[in-house]
C-alpha cells in the first residue's frame, strides 16, 4: 500500500507538468510554456521512458572516478610523502571527488521522481543504498519536500520550503546590479545557506524512527568496517573532508543558480539551464543544469534531457524565452553565464 501511495503521488504531480494543454496549444498557468508543434509534444512523451543500465552506468562511474581519485591520491601520499604537488594533486582530487558526490545528490534527486526506474522498490532501494545512505540523506522525506513542495506549490510562500529557504539565507535579493554586489550577496549568504541545509536534508522533520535508525547504523556499520581494516584516516580524508568542503560550495551555488533573480511567476519564466561543460560536469551532473526542461516535464529521466532540450529548441518561444546559460562565468563570447544571469536577472 505504501509502495502505491509513493507512486500515486508521484505521478500525479509529475503528470500535471505534461498534461496541463489547452484545446488550442495556448500557455499553461502553471508551467508558463507548451511546445505550439504537437509533434515536439509527442517526442517529448517518448523521452520519459527510464533505463535501470543508464542508472547503474551513472552510479558506477561515480562511484568509480571517487575510488581510483581516493586510491591514486592515498598511494601518492604514501611514495612520495606530503609535498607540494602531493597536497596540489590531493586538492584536486578532493574537488573533483565532491563533484561526484554532487552527481550522486542529483540521483537522488532523480529518485525521488522515480526517474532511476519506473519500479517504486528497485528504485528506492538503489536511491537508498548507493546515494542517500551514503551522503546521510533521507530519501523518503525529500520526496515529500521536493514532490510535494518544490514542484505541486512551486515558489508558493509557506509551502514551497526552496523558496522559503532562498528567502531565509538572502539570494532573494538577486539579481545584483553589479559583479561585486552578486559576490557580496553569495558571500554572505554562504553561512546561512550552510545552517538551512542541515535541517533540510540530514535532520529533515518529521523523519520516521526507523529512518533514522537506518541512517545511522549504516554510517556505523561503515566507521566499524573502516576501523577494522585501518582505513578511518583515507574514510575522513577522501569522503568526509570533500563532502564538507567543496561539495558544500557546489551545492550552494548549484542550488542559487536554479531560479535565483529569475522572480516568482512559473516554472518556465523563474527557472534557469544551466549548461557548458564546467556546469555539465561539476556543478549540474547528471543533467541536473538541464533545470527548465525538468520543470516542464520532471518524469524525462536525467540521461534524456539533453536531448529533451535539443527538441525543445526548436520551439522559438523556448529558445528565445527561456533562460539558458551556456557557460558557467567565463566565455570568448556573448553568450549568457550562469553569473551573468544572477547580475542581471531576467533582464
Amino acid at each position: 500500500m505504501k509502495e502505491k501511495k509513493n507512486v500515486s503521488i508521484v505521478d500525479d504531480i509529475q503528470s500535471k507538468s505534461s498534461s496541463r494543454q489547452s484545446s488550442n496549444n495556448q500557455v499553461t498557468p502553471r508551467n508558463g510554456f507548451l511546445p505550439k508543434d504537437p509533434q515536439i509534444q509527442a517526442q517529448i512523451k517518448a523521452l520519459m521512458k527510464t533505463n535501470i543500465i543508464y542508472t547503474l552506468l551513472a552510479l558506477i562511474c561515480d562511484w568509480g572516478i571517487i575510488i581510483k581519485l581516493a586510491t591514486l591520491s592515498w598511494i601518492a601520499f604514501h611514495q612520495y610523502g606530503v609535498t607540494t604537488y602531493t597536497i596540489f594533486a590531493y586538492i584536486i582530487a578532493c574537488f573533483i571527488i565532491a563533484s561526484r558526490q554532487r552527481g550522486l545528490e542529483c540521483l537522488i534527486h532523480e529518485a525521488t521522481h522515480m526517474n532511476l526506474t519506473r519500479n517504486i522498490l528497485a528504485n528506492d532501494i538503489i536511491g537508498w543504498i548507493f546515494a542517500a545512505l551514503p551522503l546521510g540523506h533521507n530519501l523518503i522525506t525529500e520526496r515529500q519536500s521536493h514532490i510535494v513542495g518544490h514542484h505541486k506549490h512551486f515558489w508558493e510562500h509557506g509551502l514551497d520550503l526552496d523558496f522559503q529557504r532562498y528567502q531565509d539565507i538572502g539570494v532573494d535579493q538577486l539579481s545584483a546590479k553589479s559583479f561585486k554586489q552578486l559576490m557580496y550577496i553569495l558571500i554572505r549568504s554562504f553561512v546561512p545557506y550552510v545552517n538551512s541545509v542541515i535541517p533540510a536534508f540530514f535532520i529533515p522533520k518529521n523523519e520516521k524512527l526507523s529512518h533514522f535508525f537506518l541512517r545511522i547504523s549504516f554510517w556505523w556499520s561503515i566507521i566499524l568496517i573502516f576501523a577494522l581494516y585501518d582505513l578511518l584516516t583515507p574514510l575522513i580524508i577522501y569522503w568526509f573532508v570533500p563532502f564538507l568542503t567543496f561539495l558544500t560550495i557546489i551545492r550552494y551555488i548549484g542550488e542559487i543558480s536554479e531560479h535565483a533573480s529569475l522572480g516568482c511567476t512559473n516554472p518556465f519564466q523563474s527557472t534557469r539551464n544551466n549548461l557548458g561543460w564546467f556546469n555539465e560536469y561539476f556543478i549540474h551532473p547528471h543533467g541536473d543544469g538541464y533545470h527548465v526542461v525538468h520543470h516542464l516535464y520532471a518524469k524525462i529521466p536525467f540521461f534524456r534531457l539533453a536531448s529533451a532540450h535539443r527538441l525543445l529548441m526548436k520551439d522559438p518561444i523556448y529558445a528565445q524565452q527561456g533562460h539558458h546559460c551556456n557557460a558557467f562565468i567565463l566565455t570568448d563570447s556573448k553568450m549568457h553565464t550562469t553569473f551573468t544571469s544572477l547580475s542581471k536577472g531576467a533582464n
